[in-house]
């Protein structure tokens, strides 16, 4: 849910109104939240892709029943994105579908897409107003993220929006405080690939600036950029921190942007 409100607050700071918006999502892992979110905002329809089958749709009858059941709560972190009487209309009418979360669907015009390849999809051009993603593109090889990019800007119509929540840090000093959130950056292509190099684990060590331009390649104008510097790992970086040699190019703060907001429209 946090990550969907700093979504909503960043749309509306651009002028971008969710009500009624076409939508696709770029990833939509074990519990398609964001999709179910973007329902209760007011979004017309939603697609949401995945490479591979991973829904679970179990979890996503418990993320519709968790919803339903922190109402007030819910309203209380969307007020003045969402109005008030729509949101309870919509989680009354999502309750009611308690347990059936494929007939919600159904209702709610979310459409589950898996395997789906994102860089090739089967729709018209500008067929979305909407394209985004929660720390999905880190874990896209930067060859397909190339062709992923160029592919929502021709499903994005002249005043669509792309969004997407970044996460460029070691993803394994998440569960483990004992190393930096830049700690990947000290090994090798090959020692890296040894521990990544599957569906699970994959993490491509792009760094803010190459996210950019990758955008920006793909026909995408960056409109806003929020980059959250870890300063643990400025420190690092400042007394010495065993940079492996590829990565010897970027500024500090580049190699320390641990969380990358990206919004952008097709130009």
């Amino acid at each position: 849910m946090p990550h969907h409100v700093r979504m909503l607050h960043t749309l509306r700071n651009i002028g971008f109104d969710i009500q009624g918006a076409r939508c696709i999502e770029l990833g939509t892992g074990h519990v398609p939240t964001l999709p179910i979110l973007f329902h209760l905002a007011g979004a017309k329809e939603i697609v949401t892709v995945d490479l591979h089958r991973r829904l679970q749709w179990d979890f996503a009858a418990d993320a519709m029943t968790t919803l339903a059941h922190n109402a007030d709560e819910l309203v209380a972190r969307y007020a003045g994105l969402v109005g008030e009487a729509a949101l309870r209309e919509r989680l009354r009418m999502m309750s009611t579908f308690n347990g059936r979360p494929v007939d919600f669907f159904e209702h709610a015009a979310i459409r589950y897409v898996a395997p789906g390849d994102a860089a090739t999809l089967p729709y018209p051009a500008e067929s979305f107003d909407l394209h985004f993603s929660t720390t999905v593109l880190e874990h896209i090889d930067p060859t397909a993220l190339a062709l992923i990019l160029v592919e929502a800007r021709r499903l994005l119509c002249r005043d669509g929006v792309a969004c997407h929540i970044i996460d460029p840090s070691d993803h394994f000093a998440h569960a483990d405080e004992g190393i930096s959130l830049i700690n990947f950056l000290g090994l090798s292509r090959r020692e890296w690939d040894k521990i990544s190099d599957n569906q699970f684990g994959y993490c491509n060590r792009l760094r803010a600036s190459e996210f950019l331009e990758i955008f920006s390649e793909a026909g995408l104008d960056v409109i806003a950029k929020e980059a959250v510097i870890d300063e643990r790992s400025v420190r690092e970086i400042e007394s010495g921190f065993p940079l492996d040699p590829s990565f010897a190019r970027f500024t500090t703060d580049d190699l320390c942007t641990v969380t990358l907001d990206v919004t952008a429209r097709p130009h």
